[in-house]
């Protein structure tokens, strides 16, 4: 990932919701909650998919937590985390 901060991390990770779910960019709220309604099963494991490829990181299972994939800022951070770390 190199020099991409969290907020670049936010707003790729916001495009792609918003591309996969059809709402409006601006709708897709920072601290809205991904996992209670906007990424259904399918979304989460695309989701968790596009994030491995696009950021070249390895994203297990006990992972894919509300801790981590529960929020857009929570998500942001867990990926700038794993990429800083790749």
């Amino acid at each position: 990932m190199g020099a991409e901060s969290e907020t670049a991390v936010a707003a790729e990770i916001r495009r792609y919701l918003a591309d996969t779910s059809g709402r409006p960019l601006q709708e897709i709220l920072d601290g809205e909650p991904l996992l209670d309604g906007l990424l259904d099963s399918i979304g989460l494991l695309s989701l968790a998919a596009h994030l491995e490829e696009r950021y070249g990181i390895a994203i297990g299972a006990g992972e894919v937590d509300p801790g981590n994939f529960g929020t857009l800022t929570a998500l942001s951070a867990f990926v700038a985390r794993k990429a800083g770390a790749a």
